[in-house]
């Protein structure tokens, strides 16, 4: 399906805020000491829960952003800015506990997006505007 021409979300701004909330949720997981917990649960069930739940994170942005803003070069500029934002939550890191910032990381980042990008391919692409529409928030013309 051409992304061009499917249905975009009308509530576009409501949606942006939504995912910069989203983000800030990442950014606090990654930075906040009582939100690391989440961290050291997930590594303690396997090795490479870390990275499971970087994967997890930028899928789930990149799906979100993707719903957003459909045009492919949007898309491909709204990867770019995600892998930035991984990029960034590393750096934060460092100062804290440079063992915890990892290239690594930034690896499952990229994974992640790449997953949403492919998820991106399948109904999931309809999401926010099938919310618009059991929402009512979509009016036809």
């Amino acid at each position: 399906m051409n992304p061009a021409a499917a249905p975009v979300p009308h509530w576009r701004t409501g949606w942006s805020v939504l995912g910069l909330l989203l983000m800030l949720a990442v950014l606090a997981s990654a930075l906040l000491p009582v939100t690391r917990q989440l961290t050291a649960m997930a590594i303690s069930l396997t090795p490479e829960g870390d990275k499971l739940l970087h994967v997890a994170a930028f899928a789930g942005l990149m799906l979100w952003w993707g719903n957003v803003y459909r045009r492919t070069g949007v898309r491909l500029g709204v990867a770019a800015a995600c892998l930035a934002f991984g990029v960034l939550i590393e750096c934060a890191q460092w100062p804290a506990d440079p063992d915890d910032a990892s290239a690594w990381d930034v690896l499952a980042d990229l994974v992640g997006l790449g997953l949403g990008v492919l998820l991106l391919r399948t109904p999931l692409a309809d999401m926010l505007v099938r919310a618009e529409d059991w929402l009512g928030l979509r009016q036809t013309r």
